[in-house]
């Protein structure tokens, strides 16, 4: 691991923030529990590395659960999530030239990850699509600067310390967020095997997560494994995504498809009946 990139890990860590890291050209950490190996002081995470040492050249992340901080995706990658943000805070009378006054990053997507503090979190979630393109996190974890993947880098486009406080229009992203809309209209595709092998191995891809832990707790299922067991298994998918589901939205993807294959079984037993 290079001097710049201890010194970029520690400033995160002098804002409170918890880090942890990820293998090379990948997002996520492949250890049990994922991102939630992130520590908030250098020698702690050093000492993991010394156990770990694969992880040692690889991409650094944040800890959003345990960290003051909260971060507005802004995706380009296949949508304007940058039109979406002004047009939002033009609606709210601000001008969107004030997200330059805070610390920024260029993501590896080509997108933009806007950071601020904040230290009272009410509540931990990650709000996916709150507007097209736009995702209010303040919780799961988030790769940040200095990472690359496939050769593209996160980039930061501003000092670390002129990281601001959360202003009240991040709180009021949620409010006009289509996520019930989408998830009720969201058609659930057919994966194939090779594909639901690679959510474990990878995670859900951002934008088709709830449908991917749909399918793969389904396909789990299907079977016979043990309820509890299949839940682990995705539990394992999410933590190794980029940005995972909140606990409690995947507990309740499990609970909807567990009732969803008990109603299946007891129909099966009534016709063979």
């Amino acid at each position: 691991m290079n001097d710049s990139t201890v010194k970029a890990i520690k400033s995160y860590m002098g804002l409170g923030a918890y880090v942890y890291m990820a293998l090379p050209n990948t997002k996520y950490n492949a250890e049990e529990g994922g991102y939630k190996n992130s520590f908030n002081h250098w020698e702690e995470l050093s000492e993991w590395l010394e156990e770990h040492p694969e992880y040692k050249g690889g991409n650094v992340g944040i800890d959003l659960d345990r960290s003051p901080l909260v971060v507005v995706d802004v995706d380009q990658h296949g949508k304007d999530g940058l039109h979406s943000l002004k047009v939002f805070l033009k609606s709210r009378e601000v001008d969107p030239a004030t997200i330059s006054e805070t610390y920024l990053e260029k993501t590896a997507g080509g997108g933009w990850h806007v950071f601020y503090k904040c230290e009272d979190k009410e509540t931990k979630q990650r709000l996916i699509s709150a507007m097209d393109g736009l995702d209010p996190l303040n919780s799961g974890g988030v790769i940040v600067a200095p990472s690359v993947i496939d050769g593209n880098e996160y980039k930061a486009t501003t000092g670390l310390a002129n990281i601001q406080d959360k202003p009240q229009w991040v709180d009021e992203l949620d409010q006009d967020k289509t996520n019930n809309k989408e998830q009720n209209s969201q058609r659930h595709t057919r994966y194939s095997v090779e594909e639901r092998w690679g959510m474990i191995a990878n995670g859900f891809e951002k934008g088709q997560r709830n449908d991917q832990a749909t399918s793969l707790i389904g396909w789990l299922l299907s079977y016979q494994l043990h309820p509890r067991r299949a839940l682990e298994i995705a539990e394992v998918a999410n933590d190794r995504s980029l940005e995972p589901l909140s606990y409690q939205e995947l507990e309740k993807v499990y609970t909807s498809v567990l009732k969803r294959e008990i109603a299946k079984a007891k129909r099966r037993e009534a016709n063979n009946g």
